[in-house]
């Protein structure tokens, strides 16, 4: 099992649809409504436009097969990286958040020098998030309406 973290394409464009309208998504999500296919497209073009968003697919490829798992973003701001993921269905439940959360750290380590701070909004019911930024040693801090989790990943 090789797992890492790809720069999303545009060819990603219908995959991303689909798991961002998954039922399980849209309920742990902060506007809980569909999103419809124009909208998501529109969204998904700035997406891979605007610099300070890094939009990855985490994959795993074993035995030449491919085998996209979840998709991880990361919304910077000044020292700040905001993260947003969501795991295929039929992937859930097997620890592969945590991993992506890792790798991503991993990741903005190298290529962004700035970030000093990782943040997570996560829903009181999103019980699972919760768990993978818990395992991942972010700080929890309850808001009103979310707990917000925190992790400083360089001095």
């Amino acid at each position: 099992m090789a797992l890492y973290l790809r720069e999303a394409i545009k060819e990603d464009v219908d995959l991303l649809y689909r798991w961002a309208n998954d039922s399980e998504v849209r309920k742990n999500a902060f506007h809980t409504e569909q999103i419809p296919y124009d909208t998501h497209k529109v969204w998904f073009d700035n997406i891979l436009k605007d610099r300070n968003i890094l939009q990855y697919i985490f994959v795993d490829q074993h035995h030449g097969v491919t085998k996209e798992i979840g998709q991880i973003r990361l919304s910077l701001d000044k020292d700040r990286a905001v993260i947003g993921y969501s795991i295929a269905e039929d992937m859930r439940g097997k620890g592969f958040g945590t991993r992506m959360v890792q790798m991503a750290e991993e990741k903005l380590r190298e290529v962004r020098k700035e970030i000093t701070v990782f943040v997570a909004q996560v829903k009181y019911e999103n019980k699972a998030s919760a768990k993978v930024f818990e395992k991942c040693g972010y700080i929890a801090c309850r808001k009103m309406e979310y707990i917000e989790y925190t992790k400083a990943i360089r001095e």
